[in-house]
Order: C-alpha cells, then structure tokens, then sequence
C-alpha cells in the first residue's frame, strides 16, 4: 500500500511534491498500488519511487522523471509520457497500451514482458534497454534508437521500425544467426560424414575388402557413384 502522507503531498500540487523532494532527498516515497490516474503530473520528480502495481491510466506525466523508479506490473495505459526520463527504471510487465513515449529516455531500462501495444515511441531512447517477451505490437518505433537493446522473444507483428538504429544488437544479432547457422551446417556435415562411413564400411564388408589397403578406396568411390549407396545417400 502506498504511504499516504506522501500520496498527499503528490496530490496537492507537482511543484509542492518536488520542493518536498529537494528537501528530503534521503526518503524514497512509496507509492505502491496508487491511484493516479488522469492527473496532471507533468514534470514531477518520481526518481526511485516505488510505484509498484500502481495505476497511471490516462495521466499526464511528460517532462516527469522516473529515473530507477519501480514501475513494475503497473498500469500506464492512456499515459502520456513525452520526453520523460525512464533510465533504468523497472517497467517488467507494465501495461503501456496506447501510450506515447515519444522522445522518452528508457536507456538501460528493463521492460521485460511490459505491453506497449497501439503505443507511439518516436525518436524514444531504448539504447541497451530489456525488451525480451515485450508486445510491442502495432506500435510506431519511428526513429527510436535501439542500439544494444535485448528483443529476443519481442513481439514486432505490425510494428513500424522505420529509420529506427539498431546498429550493435542488429549486428550481435545477425552474427548470433551466422555462427549457429555455421555450427548448424558443421553439425549436418559431420552426421553425414558418420553415415558415408558406415555404408563404406558395410559394403566392404559385404564385399569381403580388407580394411588394410586404403588403395581398395578409389575402386569403392566408382562403385559408389554407380551403387545402390548413391540412391540412399541422395535420401540422407
């Protein structure tokens, strides 16, 4: 629950919460579960504030600073947060449906499993940030720097990422691709390599060849392009 004395003092007025904040810089507010909903917070000072489980729905909260805040499994659906300072704030599992985050700093901020569906992030900052499981779906990364940002497992159905910056993830991305493909292929290699091996084997068998006399091997190669193996390895 949230400590109400402070949810009061939020409520009174923006400026009368940040004066309260410059003087008490040592208390970290809780404001878990709060309802906060379609107020205007424009420009308030919410760094570290545990504002866990909280409802923001519908609040204005552009120009407002969330730096280390605790935003997790809260609800900012509606919320207008341009040009808000989300660095390295907690948003796992945050509801962010038609929200806009245009130009908001979420460097090194963790959304993992946050919704932000329908949502506007034109020319946002999410250099390094967590979105792993995150539905980004139908959303407008327009622009938005995404240079290191984890999006294994993201959801970009419909998303549009134009001129967005990828650059070091989309290479580590990339690169991840090549080598498993790589070791892949040397994977496929090596069975196939292991299965030649025993049909050779098993025809020299059959054939009565000594194993002794590698020479054996060029006459078996011509046998082989003409053999009944050349059909089950096309099959392989």
């Amino acid at each position: 629950m949230a400590n109400q004395q402070q949810l009061d003092i939020l409520l009174k007025s923006v400026d009368t919460w940040n004066q309260w904040r410059n003087q008490n810089p040592e208390i970290i507010p809780d404001l878990k579960t709060a309802n906060l909903s379609q107020l205007n917070l424009r420009g308030a000072n919410l760094n570290s504030v545990n504002l866990e489980q909280a409802i923001l729905v519908n609040t204005n909260l552009s120009n407002a600073s969330f730096k280390k805040a605790n935003l997790s499994y809260a609800n900012l659906a509606g919320a207008v947060c341009f040009k808000a300072i989300l660095s390295e704030a907690n948003l796992c599992h945050t509801i962010l449906i038609n929200s806009d985050l245009s130009k908001a700093n979420l460097e090194n901020a963790n959304l993992y499993q946050s919704y932000i569906i329908d949502s506007y992030l034109v020319d946002t900052n999410l250099g390094n940030a967590n979105l792993k499981g995150c539905n980004l779906k139908r959303s407008y990364l327009i622009g938005a720097n995404l240079t290191g940002a984890n999006l294994q497992e993201a959801d970009l159905t419909e998303t549009d990422l134009t001129a967005s910056q990828f650059r070091n993830n989309q290479d580590n991305f990339f690169n991840n691709i090549e080598y498993q493909t790589s070791i892949e292929k040397e994977f496929n290699c090596n069975a196939l390599r292991i299965i030649a091996a025993d049909l050779v084997k098993n025809f020299q068998e059959e054939a009565g060849l000594n194993f002794s006399f590698p020479h054996y091997l060029p006459s078996l190669e011509s046998i082989w392009e003409r053999s009944k193996l050349e059909t089950i390895y096309q099959t392989l």
